[in-house]
């Protein structure tokens, strides 16, 4: 796909499902105003409906919009319309500044390659974490008195 056909598929998948600018930032669960631009009709006849999205977070909201089949909450990446490379291409191409993008995907290339070429760590010999009671003296000079106090009452 082409990235105006990506494009053209989320704009259809929105009309679709009647989405409007308040669903996308609205919460779920709270109504919606589905015609804001009418200030004539009182609220109390427009017909508040609730939020089009079951989910809070914009990625997951995407995930509803863009599923393949029914979309099941529980189900982290469910199968999407849009192949994930051309998703990628699409936010590479008109959702990013990519010069802000490339210092970053470049320090984690370096930082993978760093860590590639580091040496075998030798592991050092750690101290027994087992304690033998039995070994420990527990009691000094002999006397069953604690801290060296006299218990001759």
């Amino acid at each position: 796909m082409t990235d105006d056909q990506v494009e053209k598929t989320i704009w259809r998948e929105i009309r679709k499902r009647d989405i409007t600018i308040h669903d996308m930032i609205g919460l779920p669960g709270h109504g919606s105003d589905p015609h804001p631009e009418d200030t004539i009709t009182p609220r109390c006849q427009k017909g508040i409906r609730g939020n089009r999205f079951q989910s809070f977070m914009g990625c997951d909201r995407m995930k509803e919009i863009l599923c393949a089949g029914e979309d099941i909450e529980w189900e982290d990446y469910p199968p999407l319309k849009i192949p994930l490379q051309d998703l990628f291409r699409f936010w590479w191409d008109r959702c990013v500044v990519q010069e802000y993008v490339v210092d970053e995907i470049l320090e984690d290339i370096y930082s993978y390659f760093t860590e590639e070429m580091r040496p075998p760590q030798v592991e050092t010999e750690q101290m027994g974490l087992t304690i033998q009671f039995d070994e420990i003296p527990l009691f000094i000079d002999g006397s069953q008195g604690s801290m060296g106090l006299d218990n001759s009452c």
